[in-house]
């Protein structure tokens, strides 16, 4: 009775051993895995970040390139509307010398020279206000359309 109670003991504790063993296998296998699992997911972590990274310096130059070339424009701008400006006040002078009609013995004539000098120079003023609108629209639009993505 003894060697059936040892057998059985024995079996018993195989048993036990070989369920304990095939637990520790599995838990050995499904660690593997999750330390894989966390392996991938750490470099597609990585990868995005590169590619995030990447994306906004390009992003970046697009925008200060479209900066760039608005500040360029806006000095052109201000290159032309001085010249505009020197023209203006050369026509101004020229519309200035040409109403000083001291000697005209018609008064209509120098009415309506002081007239057309008045009209001229509210023109002028009206226009220089609206170039300078217009250029700075015209900046505006062009940079944002330079800064917006295309792809």
């Amino acid at each position: 009775m003894i060697a059936v109670q040892s057998t059985i003991v024995a079996a018993v504790v195989s048993l036990a051993l070989g369920f304990a063993a095939g637990f520790a296998v599995n838990d050995w296998r499904l660690n593997a895995k999750i330390d894989r699992m966390l392996a991938e997911q750490s470099q597609a972590l990585a990868e995005a970040g590169r590619n995030a990274m990447l994306e906004s310096a390009r992003l970046q130059k697009l925008k200060d390139d479209a900066l760039e070339e608005a500040n360029r424009t806006a000095q052109k701008n201000a290159l032309a509307a001085s010249a505009a400006r020197i023209e203006l006040d050369r026509l101004r002078r020229q519309l200035a010398n040409s109403t000083t009609l001291s000697n005209a013995t018609c008064a209509s004539t120098r009415n309506h020279a002081a007239t057309l000098a008045a009209v001229f120079s509210e023109c002028a003023g009206v226009l220089s206000e609206v170039a300078k609108d217009a250029d700075g629209h015209a900046a505006d639009s062009r940079a944002s359309q330079l800064a917006w993505p295309r792809e």
